[in-house]
Formats: structure tokens, sequence, C-alpha cells
């Protein structure tokens, strides 16, 4: 498989900050909404990526259980991987992708 040759150009449009808005969790909202009209199956599923003490990362995909002005909810168990670096570095990032729409969304 040729890897170099497998990228497409993204040319859907373009992201103005000023059309963003002040409310980051709101435009996350609309954005996802915005996936799921489109007929992305689960918008709200996300590559979270925590770090064990030693600060080695892992990634895997979560789903998003709620979105409010706290933040984003998921769930896991406590006793998982995720759960055990969380606890001990609550440290973590996620990210949206959402490849038809040529958009995705960083949080941390």
């Amino acid at each position: 498989m040729d890897l170099n040759s497998s990228r497409i150009s993204y040319e859907r449009g373009t992201l103005d900050e000023a059309d963003v808005g002040t409310d980051p969790i709101e435009r996350l909202r609309v954005w996802m909404e915005e996936a799921r009209a489109g007929g992305v199956t689960e918008p709200n599923a996300m590559c979270l990526a925590t770090a064990d003490e030693r600060g080695i990362p892992s990634a895997r995909i979560v789903l998003l259980r709620g979105l409010d002005g706290r933040g984003l909810a998921f769930y896991t168990s406590y006793f998982s991987r995720k759960g055990r670096e969380l606890e001990r570095n609550p440290h973590a990032a996620a990210t949206f992708y959402w490849p038809a729409h040529q958009r995705q969304v960083r949080v941390e």
C-alpha cells in the first residue's frame, strides 16, 4: 500500500475563528448535531488519550455521554486502564473526527 498517494485534499471549507463563537461547548454541540444530521453513525465517538504516572500515553475510542458547562462526560470502569490512569493523572485529551464533514475537534 502506498500511503503517500492516499492523501486527499480537504477543501470543503475553512474555519474562521470569528464564526466559532465564545462557547466551545455549544459549538461542539452544534457540530455534533450537524454530523448526526449528515449521517455520521456515532458522532459522539471520540478518541480519548490518557497517560500513566510515567507519562506513557494510551488512546482508545469511547462514547461521549454528556456535554454541558462542566465539560464532557463519558462512562468507564474505575478498574479499567483508563480509569486507573485518570485517577493517577487527571489530564486527558480527546478528539472527535468526522471525515465526511472534513472536521475534527480537539479537547484538552
